[in-house]
């Protein structure tokens, strides 16, 4: 390895690390390491796709490295920091930025003016161990690595984010005062958090949503501003072994679809409440919770809890509450010194004890209101201020069995139930699924089998035999948004009345709740899961991607055969329910020979007509205290009748996203009102608050913003050469503006066709022409926002078959109302070293997303030009849906000194005529390599040129010279240095 030495005093040595790594590599040099001596290095600022070692030789913290630009070290290759100080002092920069490479950092110190001290990125590995991030998040963005022995503080938001699928491990850190979460875990990322400590966070220590997946271990959690630990939005989170202390609201909150299994955890002195769910499911093993300011535990609608050998002490109210639709059991579990009662269960709620101890409460032992449901066996509650309310039974009052503990003779078999009165029940949950918007096929399938159930039962009780088995699992087949799982929970109830289950509660669950990435723990998640629905419905979301393989072992294939097994055993405890888009439901069925014979009903969900969407979209306006006009709901069917209804149609969801923008759109217009406007404008919804004739689709309409249309345009043509590119797009909008005046004359005219192919090297402005072509075509009222989303191959495509779809109609859905930006997009095409080419599965579904929205998104996929050509002949529908592929040449010897000279203005620096001929000098002798860079290479020179000024003119001033306005603002020939 090269060895390089930088110094600020050595006449020898580089006098910046930029310049040490622009050295010549002699033959056969395996990388550089740079050792740089101590000392301040001001106007620090590279970019590096090399392999090196970097080394304070002074030892941590001998050597600053200050820069101002958007990074002060940009990284892409294989790097090792030892030691330094990187700080960074722009207000929208970073101290390192890390993408595609695999960096080491040892011992380092980053500082940051902005949001962001660290990030990784594209694939990057990022490893920091023993390091310091001050005033500046770290951010791992689809990129893995590790954390180790490293503290963060001082951030304005969330100290720590994991998103983007990222697979990170966090050990033994400390996070402080962060002004967010200290924590965040999101976007399907699964990191390991053990043995670290986080204070004092202005909101939760770590939070975990959107389908990721963290394990927490050891972790100490003190002062959070809310709830230490949160899972929401199908975020899942297992923690284990940790100590929780003075959380600012709750110490675990899970909520929204939230799953958490919490074992050995102490809760101390939390300001509201220990454990809170709702909407969510968690289990608590051996778990504590000390002096709560509120409950204990609290449970509310649709919260699904165990807690096994717990202890709740002190708590400031109660000691465990069930709010309506709760459900909990709660095993060898003491709730001891509650201010109020230990246990409460509110109407609805649903409690089972087991060899439980209530004791020493301030009010009674446990409490259930009318309409609650509570099951206690081996239970002792002594010794508190109230007696236990579980056994009366005013008119519909409490659901109680209590077994005492240590009876001496066994329990007498209870007598036989009465036949509920199940009409009723079950008639009024038929009235309101028969409320529903549309859904006849629907309402039509589940009156038949309730119809059925129904006479089974009055057979039973005429003593006949109940007639052949109903197959009661079912299919639900359709697009999403057509109330599937609203349906679904109906049923379960109208089971329920009817007595075929015992409960009739609906768990939900998908893929990522069934399998595991361990061989047997598919099987165990898939049996927890099957047991929480016992006596209900066990609804399985996209039940399909069970029976796609993701990798060599399939684990969904796992799930399908043990729920076939447990479906066999428990044939009469559970109905189960497996809803997906039709056609791939039929492939889950074949999945496993059994499946099909279980599930042998299917219930088609159909797209809601365009007058249901309108009936769905009034219904929401009226729910919330608003009201359409005519012209409104005109306007809104017209819309939906052109909608396209394909497998990505949201139906009632569509309806819910129209309703919600128009009540924005409304707010706009009354807020610019002069006048306080009444009660009646208030709720009236007008056409013009509508914008609904093409949603995100492009318009043909005047443009909304000349002054902006002339300014963009300027802009564009202010750009150093590209004359053949500028030519193309003004031909595209000459296009544009003949088809506008065709269709205003009543003629024919064709669709605006907007997707391109940016082919050239790089450097050569692309990404630069896409924006200002979004912002054009906002501004002509051809794209509704015009943002430009900005994608490589790492972003559109997956690890397993199936996943590439989901990333690339995710970025896809980003990008809708503006522009898709693909860089290297030829890289879609080239196989990835596997037997799976999942970039052409990434064609492939650009391809039919072009085609489902081609008036809502424009396409640029950028990349040189041979590669370019191979590229579009990946897919036989892909060249066609491209308008015209955009040259971008090389820039010549004149255009490079533009554009040199355009970044000198910029930053205040003047060139004088010398230093120009220096620099067309320069650049002719080294022509290829500013051929292939172009831009980008001469924003290096550029860049170092700076660097050589900052030398020089540091030099002169400590000779003791006052250095002119001119002196500081004047690059001279020396200063340009390839």
């Amino acid at each position: 390895m090269l060895r390089l030495v930088v110094s600020q005093t050595s006449p020898r040595a580089y006098p910046t690390v930029l310049d040490a790594l622009q050295a010549p590599m002699p033959f056969g040099a395996a990388g550089r390491h740079i050792l740089v001596e101590p000392g301040l290095y001001p106007n620090t600022g590279f970019r590096s796709s090399g392999d090196f070692v970097l080394t304070a030789v002074g030892g941590p913290g001998s050597v600053t490295l200050d820069g101002a630009m958007d990074a002060t070290v940009e990284l892409t290759g294989q790097v090792t920091l030892q030691g330094l100080i990187v700080r960074n002092w722009s207000a929208e920069g970073l101290a390192l930025e890390v993408a595609e490479g695999n960096v080491l950092a040892e011992q380092c110190e980053f500082v940051s003016r902005s949001d962001l001290a660290v990030r990784a990125a594209h694939g990057a590995r990022l490893a920091l161990r023993d390091c310091q991030v001050q005033d500046g998040a770290v951010v791992y963005s689809a990129a893995t690595g590790l954390m180790e022995g490293t503290g963060v503080t001082g951030t304005d938001g969330n100290a720590v984010a994991i998103r983007s699928g990222s697979s990170v491990t966090i050990r033994s850190c400390r996070i402080g005062d962060a002004g967010g979460h200290g924590i965040w875990v999101t976007e399907g990322s699964r990191p390991l958090i053990e043995q670290c400590t986080i204070s004092s966070p202005a909101s939760a220590g770590i939070r975990v949503d959107d389908r990721a997946d963290a394990a927490i271990r050891n972790c100490a959690f003190h002062g959070s501003g809310q709830s230490s630990l949160i899972a929401v939005e199908k975020g899942k989170a297992v923690a284990d072994d940790c100590l929780i202390t003075d959380a600012g609201a709750d110490a675990l909150w899970v909520a929204t679809g939230g799953s958490l299994t919490a074992r050995r955890i102490r809760m101390e002195a939390p300001h509201r409440t220990g454990v809170v769910v709702e909407k969510g499911v968690a289990l608590l093993e051996d778990c504590e919770v000390l002096g709560a300011g509120a409950h204990g535990l609290s449970f509310t609608e649709h919260a699904n809890v165990t807690v096994v050998r717990g202890r709740i002490a002190d708590a400031g109210k109660l000691g465990a509450r069930l709010a309506p639709g709760a459900r909990a059991l709660l095993d060898a579990t003491t709730v001891s010194g509650s201010g109020f009662a230990g246990v409460s269960v509110e109407p609805g709620g649903e409690l089972t004890l087991r060899g439980c101890t209530v004791v020493d409460n301030h009010g009674p032992g446990v409490t259930a209101s009318r309409g609650a449901s509570v099951e206690a066996s081996g239970l002792t509650s002594e010794r508190n201020r109230g007696p236990d309310r579980l056994d009366e039974e005013p008119d519909g009052g409490v659901t109680a069995q209590v077994t005492e503990p240590a009876a001496e003779e066994e329990a007498r078999p209870a007598p036989p139930a009465e036949a509920r009165p199940a009409g009723a029940s079950a008639d009024a949950l038929l009235a309101e699924l028969d409320a529903m918007v549309g859904l006849a096929g629907v309402k039509r399938e589940i009156r038949k089998l309730t119809n059925l159930q129904k006479v089974a039962e009055q057979r039973r009780l005429a003593g006949l035999p109940p007639g052949p088995a109903i197959g009661r699992h079912m299919v639900f087949a359709g697009p999403p948004g057509t109330g599937k799982t609203t349906v679904a929970r109906l049923y379960g109830g109208i089971l329920a009345a009817l007595g075929v289950v015992e409960k009739g509660q609906v768990v939900e669950v998908s893929r990522a709740d069934l399998v595991s990435e361990n061989v047997g723990g598919t099987a165990l998640r898939t049996s927890e899961a099957f047991a929480r629905a016992l006596g209900g419905v066990l609804f399985i979301d996209e039940a399909y991607t069970l029976a796609r393989k993701t990798t060599g072992t399939d684990f969904g294939q796992e799930a399908i055969d043990t729920l076939v097994k447990l479906m066999e055993d428990h044939r009469d405890e559970v109905v189960v329910i497996a809803a997906g888009y039709s056609a791939e439901m039929r492939e889950f069925l074949a999945a496993n020979p059994g499946l099909k014979s279980r599930i042998s009903r299917t219930v088609e969900f159909e797209n809601y007509s365009p007058a249901e969407l309108l009936q769905i979209t009034e219904a929401h306006a009226a729910k919330d205290g608003y009201r359409l006009a005519g012209d409104a709901r005109t306007a809104i069917l017209e819309h939906f009748t052109t909608q396209r209804r394909d497998a990505a149609f949201g139906n009632g969801r569509a309806a819910r996203r129209v309703f919600e923008a128009a009540v924005e759109r409304q707010a706009q217009r009354l807020a610019e009102l002069e006048e306080l406007p009444s009660g009646d404008e208030l709720s009236l919804l007008l056409a013009e608050d509508l914008d609904v004739e093409t949603g995100l689709a492009a318009r043909f309409g005047e443009a909304r913003d000349a002054g902006q249309v002339r300014a963009v345009l300027a802009r564009l043509s202010a750009m150093t050469g590209l004359e053949e590119v500028k030519r193309e797009i003004g031909d595209l909008l000459d296009l544009l503006a003949s088809a506008r005046r065709r269709r205003a004359a009543g003629l024919e005219a064709e669709p605006f066709t907007g997707h391109l192919v940016f082919a050239g090297p790089p450097g050569t402005g692309k990404t630069t022409v896409a924006r200002l072509y979004g912002e054009l075509l906002a501004a002509l009222g051809v794209l509704a926002q015009g943002q430009v989303v900005e994608a490589a191959r790492v972003d559109l495509v997956g690890q397993y078959v199936g996943h590439t779809a989901q990333k690339t109609a995710e970025v896809f859905d980003r990008a809708r109302g503006g522009v898709l930006f693909i860089d290297e997009a030829y890289t879609l095409s080239r196989r990835a070293g596997t037997d799976h080419d999942f970039g052409q599965e990434a064609i492939d579904t650009l391809v039919k997303l072009m085609e489902d929205h081609r008036d809502e998104v424009i396409v640029i996929a950028a990349g040189y030009t041979a590669e370019m050509e191979g590229f579009l002949s990946t897919n036989p529908g892909l060249a066609s849906r491209f308008a015209r592929t955009l040259a971008f040449r090389p820039y010549e010897v004149d255009g490079l000194v533009s554009i040199f000279l355009g970044k000198a203005e910029a930053a205040d620096y003047l060139v004088p005529d010398p230093t120009r001929a220096a620099l067309a000098a320069c650049l002719k002798a080294d022509r290829d390599r500013f051929r292939e860079g172009n831009g980008r290479e001469v924003d290096k020179l550029f860049r170092s040129a700076v660097t050589a000024h900052a030398r020089r003119t540091e030099q002169l001033a400590n000779t003791g010279a006052d250095l002119t306005t001119a002196q500081l603002t004047t690059l001279l020939p020396e200063d340009i240095t390839p």
